[in-house]
């Protein structure tokens, strides 16, 4: 229920221009008020929302252009990266991740195959310098 009520949540604010009260999105959802403001701010810590202040009201919109989905699975992603040990586990992990990677980035034209040439060039530099960002 929980990752279907932030999803909901999420699509709801998506559809709304101005945002929306935490009451406005529990007699939408179908919920409580207090279960829309748990997950309100749940989310907001999590940064999926923000809110603005409208006079006494906090009128909830989304900060993000992810989807949940993504959000998702970038959370899941930076959880697994955090739990591993050892230089083996992640080249282990970014083998299996890059093999996925490679495979769909075959079916793009070259020009686009051309831009992930660059950025892994970018990422070996980076490496081999031993810097840690991207997007400098």
């Amino acid at each position: 229920m929980e990752e279907n009520a932030e999803e909901a949540i999420i699509e709801y604010l998506k559809g709304v221009k101005i945002g929306a009260t935490p009451s406005e999105i529990a007699d939408n959802l179908n919920m409580s008020r207090a279960t829309a403001v748990k997950y309100l701010e749940i989310m907001r810590a999590i940064g999926l929302v923000d809110y603005r202040r409208i006079g006494m009201a906090k009128v909830y919109f989304v900060a993000t252009k992810l989807s949940y989905a993504q959000h998702v699975l970038l959370r899941k992603t930076r959880d697994l990266i955090e739990s591993i040990k050892t230089a083996e586990e992640h080249i282990q992990v970014l083998e299996k991740v890059l093999a996925i990677h490679i495979s769909i980035m075959q079916t793009y034209n070259t020009e686009d195959r051309e831009k992930f040439i660059e950025l892994f060039g970018t990422i070996i530099d980076k490496i081999k310098k031993g810097e840690n960002t991207l997007g400098d």
